[in-house]
């Protein structure tokens, strides 16, 4: 783990170095982004939905330009908004349910919605996996008929297509069960990836070819769940949910990436990345990895940030930014990893970058 994090810090260091911020053309024709409120930059802004759900309201946004709260989960960017912006975007694409005119899709489309799962029982007021496919496929509808047939399937082609999802799905099943069979954990894994590969195999099926997938973190160590534990420690028995659905996952996506004429990939071990920091949070400038900065109550986890809550000065020094979330100093490390690292246990079997080149 020394070693690895030694490279880590090294590559990190040369990443923030050498990033000069977007550059006049983008390296891929338009984003596309499915997933929970780990990528959600609006969409709930625009559903009828509990307040918990949204977070169009201070202190989220407070480091975004112009201090606006936006609808994205932390206190500024998130990863997208870093990706987009390494990828030669000025932004991220914007919300699905923002947009007015098909002139908005030039550059891709945001279908990410928070509390939102693979599976339709996770979450039913929020944009769910199944239904944010159905909504990439009217856009792509929309563009077969602004751009032609050829040109539409060039541009699908060779457009990114980032998938950030499941953990509340993972969520949702250790409330009802609390994870304490085996079996049945391994079964509702097994279920949950058939899933994903479905979803996976229609976002192909409507022109899509170079996905990076994001895996599940340690969902079990946030604050909200810490505030719960006596100990203050994690529900290992989340982590162990994680670990078991990025094994399944990577392996199933391989195996999808050798049937589907085409189809490319690049899986962000999430877990692993999180491990790293975790191991050194000094050395990447954490003083915080247990509290959020924004809430109230134990670890400020008790609470949703909210015009109400106290809020850090120190951002950048946490780890988590509001009970579930991470912080842009996070989302902006993180975004590296994914971009560059050549490391096979952070990203494989390519980065996010080698990716757009293919």
């Amino acid at each position: 783990m020394a070693s690895l994090a030694f490279f880590t810090i090294s590559f990190i260091v040369l990443a923030l170095l050498s990033y000069k911020g977007a550059s006049v053309r983008p390296s891929v024709p338009a984003l596309f982004v499915f997933g929970d409120s780990l990528a959600d930059v609006g969409n709930n802004n625009y559903l009828d939905i509990p307040v918990n759900l949204k977070s169009n309201y201070l202190y989220y946004g407070i480091d975004f330009p112009g201090r606006v709260a936006t609808g994205r989960f932390t206190n500024g960017f998130n990863s997208i908004d870093y990706i987009a912006q390494n990828l030669g975007f000025k932004m991220s694409p914007p919300p699905y349910l923002s947009i007015k005119n098909t002139q908005q899709m030039n550059q891709g489309v945001s279908f990410a919605s928070s509390g939102s799962g693979i599976l339709k029982t996770t979450n039913n007021v929020t944009l769910n996996m199944a239904t944010q496919v159905k909504y990439f496929k009217h856009v792509t509808h929309a563009m077969k008929k602004k751009l032609g047939a050829r040109l539409c399937k060039d541009t699908l082609a060779k457009s990114l297509y980032i998938v950030v999802t499941a953990s509340n799905d993972m969520f949702a099943y250790y409330a009802s069960t609390e994870a304490g069979n085996s079996t049945a954990n391994t079964q509702f894994i097994s279920g949950l990836v058939d899933k994903f590969i479905d979803q996976l195999t229609s976002i192909y099926k409507h022109g899509g070819r170079k996905l990076a997938i994001y895996g599940t973190g340690q969902i079990g160590c946030i604050p909200y769940l810490r505030n719960l534990v006596p100990s203050g420690g994690c529900i290992e028995e989340l982590n162990q949910l994680s670990l078991q659905f990025n094994t399944v996952a990577k392996q199933r996506i391989h195996q999808l990436s050798n049937q589907l004429a085409g189809f490319n990939y690049s899986y962000s071990n999430s877990y692993n990345v999180a491990s790293t920091i975790l191991a050194s949070p000094t050395a990447f400038g954490f003083t915080e990895i247990k509290s959020a900065c924004c809430g109230a109550g134990k670890f400020n986890g008790a609470e949703q940030c909210n015009p109400n809550a106290t809020y850090c000065s120190s951002r950048n020094e946490y780890f988590f930014w509001d009970w579930v979330h991470p912080t842009q100093a996070i989302y902006n490390l993180t975004s590296y990893f994914s971009l560059y690292a050549n490391s096979t246990s952070l990203v494989e079997p390519v980065n996010f970058k080698q990716l757009v080149d293919l």
